[in-house]
């Protein structure tokens, strides 16, 4: 389902005529390190490469994960680069649980946004925080998890012709930065600004019953 609170946040920050100036070094750092690490992934294999699952682990939050579990995910990794045509994060998660001890669902979506970040779009608590949806009763974690995912993806699909991807683009650099990264990086950010990361970027923000209300 589109998220039509996610796009008015959107909207409402491009909006603003120092929104890029205002977040320069989130926005910069985030291209920077992709970049690099697809650089790093594509030369593989990527279980041969310590640098590169350290700093792979260090930017997209493992801190809690343990050794061995990192150790199965980066081998999953280094599988799906040789061959990843249609992948499912739900039943990857469900595989990887067995070996990290936790639902690795975040971490899934990471894994094939460096696959393909034309398609897979990441799901973290950043995201969550603008995606913000409340349990059913029926719902497992990875349940509510996968519907936010969902919801996210259609998202989305329905900002590919938005013209804050480009404007990106241009002013980071990145023209072969992939849609649904430049999505990430920007939902990102806004997801820090809704949890007041208090780094001074922009006002703090939150949604109630739709509309869009600001304070300082």
């Amino acid at each position: 389902m589109i998220n039509q609170d996610a796009i008015r946040l959107l909207d409402h920050f491009y909006g603003q005529p120092s929104f890029f100036s205002d977040n320069q070094t989130s926005f910069s750092r985030n291209v920077e390190v992709f970049f690099l690490l697809k650089r790093q992934f594509q030369a593989g294999p990527v279980t041969e490469n310590p640098a590169f699952c350290s700093r792979f682990a260090s930017f997209y939050g493992m801190r809690f994960v343990s050794a061995a579990g990192k150790h199965a995910f980066f081998q999953k990794m280094e599988q799906l680069r040789q061959h990843h045509d249609g992948l499912d994060p739900r039943l990857l998660t469900e595989e990887l649980y067995l070996d990290m001890g936790q639902h690795p669902f975040s971490f899934v979506t990471k894994m094939l946004n460096l696959l393909d970040d034309e398609t897979y779009p990441i799901y973290d608590s950043q995201i969550a925080t603008v995606f913000q949806k409340p349990f059913t009763p029926d719902e497992s974690r990875l349940d509510h998890q996968e519907s936010i995912y969902r919801d996210v993806i259609d998202t989305y699909q329905s900002l590919l012709h938005h013209p804050v991807i480009e404007a990106f683009r241009t002013r980071f650099n990145c023209p072969d930065m992939g849609t649904m990264k430049v999505l990430d990086a920007l939902f990102w950010r806004l997801g820090k600004i809704l949890g007041h990361d208090g780094d001074g970027a922009l006002c703090g923000l939150f949604i109630r019953k739709g509309e869009i209300n600001t304070f300082r």
